[in-house]
């Protein structure tokens, strides 16, 4: 007859004694705040995961949504100050840039090809703002709403 099914704890714990060469489980508590820290982090992965998912999706969907808002008042979506400058062209490449930004983002490479030194310190500093400045960055950059460091737009290939 086969215990399928069947709450047989003692066999159990029994073949783990086996496994462990008869030494008892030993649960340590970490006792240092690096510790704590990594044991908390570890068990609440997905919560945390989740919650920077939201905030990308909701930084996301900011950018997009004013950058759709003011074109469709027909608006120069990034030309603050209300005034038409002349359209200049940046010595930069808008592929390079968008390619920089893509595998080198995440450290502040492309806002160092730009011209913003600050600002690319500031990602580097926090590994491209936890991921969303990244993400943000690449969507600037594909629809063009980041020129280079003197405001010229960047030039096509």
């Amino acid at each position: 007859m086969s215990n399928y099914g069947t709450n047989n704890h003692s066999h159990r714990d029994e073949e783990n004694q086996a496994l462990l060469n008869g030494q008892p489980i030993v649960v340590v508590e970490e006792t240092t705040f690096f510790g704590r820290t990594f044991t908390h982090v570890h068990h609440h992965r997905k919560r945390y995961f989740a919650l920077w998912l939201l905030a990308a999706v909701s930084a996301i969907s900011i950018v997009l949504g004013l950058y759709h808002y003011h074109k469709s008042q027909g608006n120069d979506v990034f030309n603050l100050n209300g005034k038409k400058d002349h359209v200049c062209e940046s010595d930069r490449s808008y592929p390079i840039a968008i390619l920089l930004s893509i595998f080198f983002g995440y450290v502040g490479i492309d806002r160092f090809y730009l011209g913003y030194i600050i600002s690319s310190l500031l990602k580097l500093a926090t590994a491209g703002g936890f991921g969303i400045w990244y993400i943000i960055d690449i969507i600037l950059i594909v629809i063009g709403g980041l020129p280079d460091h003197n405001g010229c737009s960047l030039i096509a290939p």
